[in-house]
């Protein structure tokens, strides 16, 4: 390599054709760049019972189990009224709708940015803690029920009307 008078004489590998296909090789990968580095949003809804073990559906589908430490992570891909339902066996079901909305960076057209450009992912994330009831079956309890499920028996079956002569 010949450094002439101690300054690097690049029209030498220009003439070579090392250093044009350096630049364009940089050029494209400087455009193929954002492509490698999209962003990403998780959307997450975190939901912990007391007690843990309840059923968690999400708009009538089963999504899990509550764990007895921590939350459960329930992802979710658009916005709006969810149906949010927890069942655990002698405890009172808990149904809540869930209002689910946007936050400033996923409104047009900052969603642009973080969805496609910033090479990072954010989180939305919104936390639910439900206390689930004891179901008590006290004995007034228990004939509330047997009567108005004789009452349906009734409704459902009607006594047959006289035949007209």
């Amino acid at each position: 390599m010949d450094l002439g008078s101690g300054i690097w004489n690049l029209t030498q590998y220009c003439s070579r054709g090392i250093i044009l296909p350096m630049v364009r090789a940089w050029r494209v990968a400087l455009l193929l760049a954002p492509l490698v580095l999209s962003g990403c949003v998780d959307r997450l809804i975190s939901v912990r019972s007391d007690p843990p073990g309840a059923d968690v559906y999400l708009d009538g589908t089963k999504v899990g189990v509550t764990p007895p430490t921590g939350f459960l992570d329930v992802p979710y891909h658009f916005y709006g009224d969810r149906e949010l339902l927890l069942t655990r066996k002698g405890h009172r079901s808990h149904k809540q709708i869930v209002e689910l909305d946007a936050p400033w960076w996923q409104i047009f057209p900052f969603d642009f940015l973080t969805d496609v450009v910033l090479p990072v992912t954010l989180t939305d994330r919104v936390e639910m803690v439900v206390t689930l009831e004891k179901e008590s079956h006290g004995p007034e309890e228990i004939e509330e029920t047997l009567k108005r499920a004789a009452e349906a028996r009734e409704k459902a079956n009607p006594p047959p009307a006289d035949e007209p002569k």
